[in-house]
């Protein structure tokens, strides 16, 4: 299982919610991430309550795990897929991005182009020339983009010379003195084989194929370091410390027709100094396409479930079975367990992630428990009634406490609900709910239990209008074990009650 965010987790629910309204998703976990021709690809496995999909990113789509059994062949399936897609304005803006290297970016696709053309040594020979443009053509625009420092300018087409001033100024200090003979050390052997296979006459067609990639992996160290200096992006976010910073455009009412860029923290929301990077008046893709628009789409607009060949019968509605998928990891809290000591007593790994909104329930104090007393219950009004609680992550191997101390199987039920998180993303998690023969709206909860409620509401800033109506407002009854109510209001006292 690959690290998330919570910005990606909500992202991809949303998206399969989106694209499979009438499946439950019970699980989910990134299993794979995988980066091709600078475009990232995260393997999603989405567990519902009827079959089990994946969902995979960077052109976004998802497929059965019926049909794809093979996380593999789903992947190589997703990416042959994206590359017949017509592009999408996002993926324009991406080009702009890196405008200023377009020529760099023709000269590498001419010099790949030439290694699965080349069968012979002048071929071999014509690859190593391509590889030296490409080389050449990298210093010749970084010298337009930018102002290097250098006691002395010289001449343009002097490859050694300015990849040392370049590498010095993107680079500076013993603190990079590493970094700095990495980026040297790929551009300079890159120079000296391509040269080498220019006049080589014993090249062969690995040789022009390692030409090829030492040349592109150089340039790559090369281009992306000029461009965040250009853009002026920082290493990490100056305010959380995330390295997940994305480039934001947008325009100045001031300048009308210049494409405006800034970095911006994915996880934060922090954004940068905006610097104008092309005139969109004058500027051109670095892809063009010729031939007339259109609306029809390489992905279709309903969930994949199967893939026809010629012959086969039509597609069979899914079976309608239980695999019994893992429960979800993320638990809304409404009651007591809002509480995160009262919580970590029966999970000690759970974490609050922010409080949520489940929409149609009305908080009562009616589950009959067997104190005898009134417990909390998310009660489905079918109305305009609302509950506020807590989400936690939880790690499913203390589910079992959970379940243990909730009595589930003996007035409580576990159930997916979907609630509002404070972002205002919609997310399918767990909780609990009371079975209709186990309430009793003559009950009353304890004093020490309500208070857990109330210090749970206030831990997490629940409004305090929703506390006084839902919470306070309820009338409590003494506890008759007195051993019980010294041991929880104890807890409530460690808790700073």
């Amino acid at each position: 299982m690959l690290k998330s965010t919570e910005y990606e987790i909500e992202s991809v629910r949303e998206y399969f919610e989106w694209q499979a309204p009438d499946l439950e998703v019970t699980f989910m976990q990134k299993v794979y991430s995988e980066m091709v021709i600078n475009t990232r690809h995260d393997v999603w496995d989405i567990h519902t309550n009827k079959d089990r999909w994946w969902v995979i990113t960077g052109g976004t789509n998802l497929y059965s795990q019926e049909q794809f059994p093979n996380m593999d062949l789903a992947l190589t399936f997703h990416i042959g897929l994206m590359l017949r897609i017509p592009r999408t304005v996002e993926q324009q803006e991406n080009d702009i991005r890196v405008l200023p290297f377009g020529p760099v970016l023709e000269k590498i696709e001419e010099a790949g182009t030439a290694v699965t053309q080349a069968h012979k040594l002048s071929d071999y020979q014509a690859v190593g020339v391509r590889c030296r443009e490409a080389l050449l053509e990298l210093i010749s625009v970084a010298q337009d983009a930018a102002v290097w420092k250098a006691d002395a300018s010289p001449q343009r087409a002097n490859f050694r010379a300015w990849t040392e001033i370049i590498c010095n100024d993107l680079l500076p200090s013993d603190t990079n003195k590493e970094r700095r003979g990495a980026l040297k050390g790929a551009l300079e052997s890159a120079w000296t084989f391509s040269n080498w296979l220019t006049h080589s006459k014993s090249a062969t067609w690995l040789d022009a194929e390692m030409a090829a990639s030492l040349m592109q992996h150089a340039i790559g160290m090369a281009t992306s370091l000029i461009v965040r200096e250009l853009r002026g992006v920082p290493e990490e976010c100056p305010k959380c410390g995330s390295p997940r910073l994305e480039p934001q455009h947008g325009e100045n009412t001031a300048a009308h027709g210049v494409l405006w860029e800034r970095p911006y923290c994915t996880d934060c929301g922090w954004a940068g100094r905006a610097i104008p990077i092309i005139d969109m008046e004058d500027g051109q893709s670095i892809i063009t396409r010729e031939g007339g628009e259109s609306d029809e789409h390489s992905i279709m607009t309903v969930p994949l479930r199967s893939i026809l060949k010629p012959g086969d019968p039509p597609i069979k509605p899914l079976k309608d079975t239980e695999i019994g998928p893992p429960e979800p990891d993320v638990y809304f809290a409404y009651g007591s367990n809002m509480s995160t000591v009262r919580l970590r007593e029966r999970m000690p790994s759970c974490k609050p992630l922010g409080i949520a909104n489940l929409s149609g329930f009305a908080l009562r104090f009616h589950k009959r428990s067997v104190d005898g007393s009134g417990k909390c219950n998310a009660f489905a009004s079918g109305d305009e009634d609302n509950v506020i609680g807590v989400l936690f992550s939880i790690d499913p191997t203390e589910r079992a406490a959970l379940y243990k101390a909730e009595g589930v199987g003996n007035g409580y039920e576990h159930k997916i609900v979907t609630v509002v998180n404070d972002k205002g993303r919609r997310r399918k998690v767990l909780t609990y709910v009371a079975t209709p023969d186990y309430i009793d709206d003559s009950l009353q909860p304890y004093g020490w239990y309500k208070d857990f409620v109330s210090a749970g509401a206030r831990e997490h800033g629940l409004p305090e209008e929703y506390i006084a109506r839902n919470i306070l407002s309820v009338e409590t009854t003494e506890d008759p074990d007195k051993i019980r109510d010294k041991k929880q209001r104890a807890v409530l006292g460690n808790f700073g009650q």
